[in-house]
């Protein structure tokens, strides 16, 4: 095997981002074309905010589709030579998903920044940058500085704005400015949202650890080995928390002392959020199955086989549970037997998780195409691509 080779298996191996090995091609290459990302959504009454591929925040009317804005407001510029597909925007890729208030959309680039937007027309309003961005040549992208990439979605707590960063840091900043109030670091990238209660905040990182902070000393107070990288954000249901690791485990844990309470093996990662409904906890493995477990036990209950890759969490509402895979299909599932009620078959891949709002489901697929469903029955609503000439 070659040395470059060498250096890059390594160094994918380490962090298990599979993501930097692709960029590393296109470095080598010359190439500047926009790196496959993932989508991300949100969504109220107001509006629906999506991240796409394009490297851009759509903002639409959430009962027509109708496009209200786009950030940034310019058009795509050139790609590296050699190389098909728009340059990378200066704003950065973005992965995590919208993070709304009465006013405010905030966003996380991997850029290594937050852009803090006005709802009603994606006027900047401010912006917080987590560490200069590593530049240059593809030794500097294998060098020891910190990724500042912002790919979990930043956590809104009345006014402060929680920032989760692969430089191993979460910041504190105001939502009102983007000033830094503080900053919490760990040992390896987080790539996912806080879990934030009255008096604690959970932080899950790469390094393996849900770490466990006093939120008004923001001491350590125990952290919890994962046995492998942690890439989503643990749920919460009563006392405890409920947590997916890339050791191929899904772990109930006390959250008061972080004992384990209970773990439950799979055949491959365990990416996703949990989802906690009633008695019932919903993980999935990225390989393609969801599995509905006992909450207090981690016995399992059902499972529900895809044909693709999981990676967003189920959405639920009334009795019904929707999974989005990368076979193509949203998948409408009886919460209670896993049994199927309907799917959807969108134009690609489905990565990141529905949202659901009334009697309204949206979606949104790797081919830049946002869907507005019955949730019902999965009747098609109403549909945006923004690049329709393709």
């Amino acid at each position: 095997m070659k040395l470059l080779e060498v250096i890059v298996l390594k160094y994918v191996k380490r962090l298990g981002l599979g993501l930097i090995f692709v960029a590393a091609l296109l470095v080598i290459a010359g190439c500047t074309a926009v790196p496959t990302a993932w989508p991300g959504l949100a969504a109220d009454s107001e509006a629906v905010y999506v991240t796409l591929l394009d490297g851009k925040v759509h903002a639409l009317n959430p009962d027509s589709g109708d496009e209200m804005w786009v950030f940034p407001n310019e058009p795509a510029g050139k790609s590296g030579l050699g190389c098909s597909g728009p340059a990378r925007p200066a704003t950065g890729l973005f992965y995590a998903t919208p993070v709304l208030n009465e006013e405010i959309v905030f966003i996380g680039s991997d850029a290594g920044k937050v852009y803090a937007l006005d709802r009603a027309n994606g006027t900047q309003q401010w912006e917080f940058v987590s560490q200069q961005e590593t530049g240059g040549n593809f030794f500097q992208l294998f060098s020891q500085k910190k990724n500042p990439s912002i790919i979990g979605s930043p956590k809104l707590d009345g006014e402060t704005l929680y920032v989760p960063s692969a430089d191993q840091s979460l910041y504190a900043v105001s939502a009102a400015s983007g000033v830094k109030q503080w900053d919490f670091q760990v040992n390896d990238a987080l790539w996912t949202s806080p879990l934030l209660t009255k008096d604690r905040i959970y932080v899950a990182a790469m390094d393996h650890k849900l770490y466990c902070l006093d939120r008004e000393s923001r001491a350590e107070l125990w952290a919890f080995d994962a046995e492998g990288s942690v890439p989503s954000t643990p749920a919460l249901a009563g006392d405890r928390i409920y947590l997916s690791s890339l050791a191929r485990k899904a772990f109930a844990i006390d959250a008061n002392t972080g004992q384990k309470i209970w773990s439950f093996d799979m055949d491959s990662w365990a990416w996703a959020t949990p989802l906690v409904v009633s008695d019932t906890v919903y993980v999935s493995e990225v390989n393609g199955t969801l599995f509905a477990l006992d909450a207090e036990t981690g016995g399992e209950q059902w499972q529900f086989d895809t044909r693709g890759k999981i990676q967003g969490s189920p959405a639920y509402a009334a009795g019904t549970l929707y999974l989005a895979s990368e076979d193509m299909n949203l998948y409408a599932l009886d919460a209670a037997t896993g049994a199927q009620k309907w799917f959807f078959t969108a134009s690609a891949a489905l990565m990141s998780t529905p949202v659901v709002l009334d009697d309204t489901l949206y979606v949104v697929d790797m081919d830049n195409k946002v869907y507005a469903l019955n949730a019902e029955s999965g009747a098609i609503t109403w549909e945006y691509d923004p690049t329709p000439e393709k």
